[in-house]
């Protein structure tokens, strides 16, 4: 989520291009030098067998992927989304890999939660899975790590969702405890950080868990694209150069924002239907092959409108 919610941030850098000849030049300038420190290069041997999208002049499908680093232990993916946007209809499409999904891992020698897959391999690993499973490759990949989404959602003033359920949450020390009343409610970078995390008071578990995720990513676009948001864009900017990798270019960053902004207004998701199960007890979320085939068919849809 924290990655997702990253690239949301791009977006609202875009808007700051438009706010004016003189800020708009000192900006490009800070963006492209906070860019440059994001960009990473990632795995380009894509099988043939896989449908890859035009660079830049169609839609475009982005892994977006949040991760944590906990003290004593390896990084891991806590948030895998797949963003596909369209600009021909203007929408974009989200779902969310759930963190728990059992799938194969290269050079592992049985099946593991895709989110090790990123302690295995960093990002290259979660891309050859996703890629793999879900017959697409991806044209921009967009990895950020907690701190960097907290203090995007500070930088934009916080954001405000809609909580369906009352519930509490403690911190990773468990010094903290954060309470979230049922209703419209305001969050901070810290609150919005835990408000995403909760899952075992959920009835939904990880299911629920990824619904909070994407709807503060898309309460992140709409407050980034806002005025508010535009005012603090070059704070964003900051962070991100601090806390984001992307094969994104500079050249991309304004093309997609001139081109494909407007997608942002129409988001669609849906969720990886699948089961939880224990295994040498372990607990996994399994995915049926036609779940994946039926995501992959959806993103081809979406591409192809």
């Amino acid at each position: 989520m924290y990655k997702t919610v990253i690239v949301v941030s791009l977006t609202l850098l875009f808007t700051l291009l438009f706010t004016g000849a003189g800020y708009a030049f000192y900006l490009y300038h800070v963006t492209s030098a906070s860019v440059d420190n994001m960009n990473k290069e990632y795995r380009q041997d894509t099988p043939q067998d896989l449908q890859k999208t035009s660079s830049l002049r169609g839609a475009q499908l982005f892994l977006l992927i949040g991760t944590a680093d906990r003290p004593g232990e390896p990084a891991l993916a806590d948030v895998i989304m797949i963003m596909s946007i369209n600009p021909k209809d203007e929408s974009t499409m989200l779902f969310n890999i759930p963190r728990d999904t059992q799938v194969d891992i290269p050079g592992r020698p049985h099946k593991e939660k895709i989110n090790h897959a990123y302690s295995y391999g960093g990002a290259d690993f979660i891309q050859e899975i996703t890629e793999k499973k879900l017959g697409h490759s991806f044209d921009f990949i967009v990895e950020v790590d907690m701190d960097g989404f907290t203090e995007v959602v500070d930088a934009v003033g916080g954001i405000e969702v809609e909580n369906s359920f009352s519930f509490s949450q403690n911190n990773l020390t468990n010094s903290v405890t954060h309470h979230f009343e049922k209703g419209n409610i305001r969050l901070d970078g810290e609150e919005a950080l835990h408000y995403v995390r909760m899952r075992k008071q959920d009835p939904r578990g990880d299911l629920g868990r990824n619904e909070r995720q994407r709807q503060v990513l898309s309460a992140l676009l709409k407050k980034g694209t806002s005025l508010k948001g535009i005012l603090h864009s070059d704070d964003v900017v900051t962070i991100l150069g601090e806390r984001m990798k992307t094969n994104l270019t500079m050249s991309d960053i304004n093309t997609l924002f001139t081109d494909y902004r407007a997608s942002l207004n129409y988001i669609r998701t849906f969720e990886l239907e699948g089961k939880n199960e224990r295994h040498q007890d372990i607990s996994y979320y399994m995915v049926p092959t036609e779940e994946w085939t039926k995501a992959s068919l959806r993103i081809e849809n979406h591409q192809a409108k």
